[in-house]
């Protein structure tokens, strides 16, 4: 099998990428990643080999993508716009044996004498080729992707999936789901490509498909409106900050009269936002959970979605929730959420030590998220362990703060994390944005959550750290 060869069989004339005015039909999407696979071969590149694509969300990065895959390579995905410093740990990290820069990742030819992998810029590549050696037949566990990710632990990792991950994960959306993408079916790909949920929920999954992908750069709420309306997306996947803002436009816009299937991942989404979603715009956000080591399916609430709830687990899916002696809890008690199946991931490149922290012998892998089942089954996200507050030896889950926080009409954005105390061990701290009063909301805390839960004091800051994806990074604020 080779996941290169998912747009092998659908029709020459038949659109796979719009970008702007550009339209790439599947037979120039083939063409071009024909055209990678000589050039890749030209260069000695060949199964296991790591090429490295920082690209944006463009139709080079999808071209140089299939092309590398198809030749046997290991492709890892790289946002193009990474500080120098954080590039050269990345590349470090991965020592890829070729580059292939995209036209947002331009700017690194200025910077080539600290870069030691050789570097081509894919707009130099032909978009077709006289010859081109054929697609390389791998096995279901040779790795496909190798993503970045901050991994359970919180430090720096990169994430093996193999093409059998990656193909388990896209039946998932497609054929294994009700109402599944289809090849009818055109999806906006704004979340970035060199984020797990943007390349294989959205971008691979309909390219398998026979799909059609309109590609959004950068998240504009008004181009991303536009784009809807003017190419009649079916497919809206976003992020939690992307879905609060398109919560607001105004609700007699007609942008979302075709959407059809709305998904959130990568992090919670409030459930104001799900309620705004369906009362102003008719549209049923269908909220799910995964990560980059599982591909990233784990549970979907696909059909059958409720507010706060990532739904149930996907088929294939084996799930519990544990102690951390292993011995699941009860329903409706936290836990460790821990998951076996298809989509797991096959370790951390260079990194047994931290593999073996969290995939077991007989392929559990353990999450690193507290969640808690309801008596259907439904899976409700807690927080991370490790930004679990321990207050005189009571957990306190950032994420409950916060939410509490962000009921008060006045508090635009929170994020909770600990710091030490002298007599409870921990205490809890609020960094709170928008235009609001610390000691009215300190009472508004006190009336909705235990004490031992209540932030002992509150910064008010301008701006939040908080990741593209919605994803609070607590670090920047210990």
């Amino acid at each position: 099998m080779n996941i290169a060869t998912i747009i092998e069989n659908h029709a020459d004339d038949r659109v796979a990428i719009i970008d702007g005015e550009e339209r790439v039909t599947y037979g120039e999407l083939r063409a071009w990643a024909a055209s990678i696979r000589q050039l890749l071969t030209e260069r000695g590149i060949g199964p296991d080999d790591r090429v490295a694509v920082p690209a944006g969300n463009e139709p080079a990065f999808v071209a140089a993508t299939l092309g590398a895959l198809g030749v046997g390579a290991r492709v890892i995905p790289m946002k193009p716009t990474n500080p120098l410093p954080e590039l050269d740990r990345k590349l470090a990290s991965i020592r890829p044996q070729l580059i292939l820069v995209g036209e947002d990742a331009a700017w690194m030819h200025e910077h080539a004498d600290g870069i030691t992998a050789p570097m081509v810029d894919l707009r130099t590549v032909p978009r077709t080729a006289e010859t081109s050696p054929d697609i390389v037949e791998r096995e279901a566990g040779d790795i496909a992707i190798m993503m970045l990710t901050s991994g359970v632990s919180g430090d720096a990792k990169v994430a093996m999936l193999s093409h059998a991950n990656l193909a388990w994960a896209q039946a998932a959306v497609c054929e294994d789901s009700p109402d599944g993408l289809g090849p009818d079916d055109v999806a906006l790909a704004v979340l970035p490509f060199s984020h797990i949920f943007g390349l294989n929920v959205i971008l691979l999954a309909l390219l398998r498909q026979g799909g059609r992908v309109v590609l959004q750069r950068r998240f504009d709420v008004a181009d991303s409106l536009d784009l809807c309306r003017r190419h009649g997306i079916t497919v809206l996947g976003g992020a939690p900050p992307m879905w609060r803002q398109w919560s607001i436009v105004d609700s007699a816009t007609d942008a979302f009269s075709t959407v059809r299937i709305a998904a959130s991942g990568a992090a919670a989404l409030p459930v104001s936002v799900f309620e705004d979603m369906q009362e102003r715009h008719g549209i049923t956000i269908e909220e799910g959970y995964g990560l980059t080591e599982t591909s990233p399916i784990v549970t979907s609430s696909r059909g059958d979605a409720k507010a706060g709830s990532v739904g149930r687990a996907a088929d294939g899916i084996e799930m519990l929730l544990v102690e951390d002696d292993g011995l699941p809890v009860d329903v409706g008690d936290a836990g460790e959420i821990v998951v076996r199946g298809p989509g797991i991931f096959q370790g951390y490149f260079d990194d047994t030590e931290a593999t073996e922290a969290v995939l077991t012998p007989d392929g559990w892998f353990w999450t690193g998220d507290v969640g808690v089942l309801d008596e259907d089954g439904r899976l409700y996200i807690v927080d991370r362990i490790k930004d679990i507050i321990i207050v005189s030896g009571f957990n306190v889950y950032p994420a409950e703060v916060e939410n509490v926080l962000l009921e008060h009409p006045d508090v635009r954005g929170a994020v909770v994390v600990g710091t030490i105390h002298l007599d409870t061990g921990e205490a809890v701290v609020a960094h709170v944005s928008g235009d609001v009063d610390t000691d009215e909301l300190d009472r508004h805390a006190r009336a909705n959550l235990s004490r031992y839960k209540c932030p002992t004091a509150y910064h008010l800051v301008d701006e939040l750290p908080v990741a593209p994806t919605g994803k609070k990074i607590r670090r920047e604020l210990r």
